[in-house]
């Protein structure tokens, strides 16, 4: 007979991140790529008229950040981040744990407003690139042009990193906030093992 423990135990799913069996892949302190995985963290994907000024005040009241109407930007307070994606589409990153509720009080703050908004989080991730080498490795990686004068902090653009879809946006220390699709995440890090690997890679 199974004990009671032995099968609370087995009923329990834990939680894993879709990279977290690369976290051993640790190179010297001083590598020249450090790859972060932000885990866990809440993504909802959000569509409403950036026109409608209801709709943008409510936004602004429940998360604290302004939404972004301008291409290609990014707003952020804290662990809080919008990113746009399209001119009526933008993704927000949130606490972990916390997107079921900010989900309600959104759709609460807009009551009869035309919106959609999606729980997108246990499909993608968050990953930070950071590093002496950062800019070679992106150089390796995706086709579009991340050099400082193309590239500012804030900047958000959706582009390819090899072969797999990304939104990449620049943080004020000049590392890079990469989103993946859980699906390609172990593609992604292979990826990158091997674009890294004249330099070494840090998994933080």
């Amino acid at each position: 007979m199974t004990s009671a423990s032995t099968t609370n135990v087995s009923s329990v799913k834990m939680k894993q991140s879709p990279l977290h069996h690369h976290a051993s892949h640790t190179n010297a302190v001083d590598a020249g790529l450090v790859m972060k995985e932000d885990k866990f963290r809440g993504h909802l994907n959000l569509r409403g008229n950036p026109l409608d000024a209801a709709f943008n005040l409510a936004v602004e009241h429940v998360l604290g950040v302004a939404l972004p109407t301008k291409a290609n930007t990014s707003n952020r307070k804290g662990d809080t981040v919008i990113y746009w994606l399209c001119p009526n589409e933008w993704l927000v990153i949130v606490v972990s744990g916390t997107q079921g509720h900010v989900e309600a009080d959104l759709r609460l703050a807009m009551g009869d407003q035309h919106v959609a908004i999606t729980d997108v989080s246990s499909g993608q991730t968050l990953v930070n690139l950071s590093g002496p080498h950062l800019a070679e490795v992106l150089q390796k990686s995706t086709v579009y042009d991340c050099h400082p004068d193309n590239f500012p902090v804030g900047k958000v653009v959706q582009t390819t990193f090899a072969k797999t879809g990304t939104t990449l946006c620049k943080l004020e220390d000049g590392s890079m906030d990469l989103i993946i699709r859980r699906s390609f995440a172990d593609y992604f890090f292979l990826w990158l093992q091997d674009a890294s690997e004249e330099y070494g890679l840090k998994i933080a």
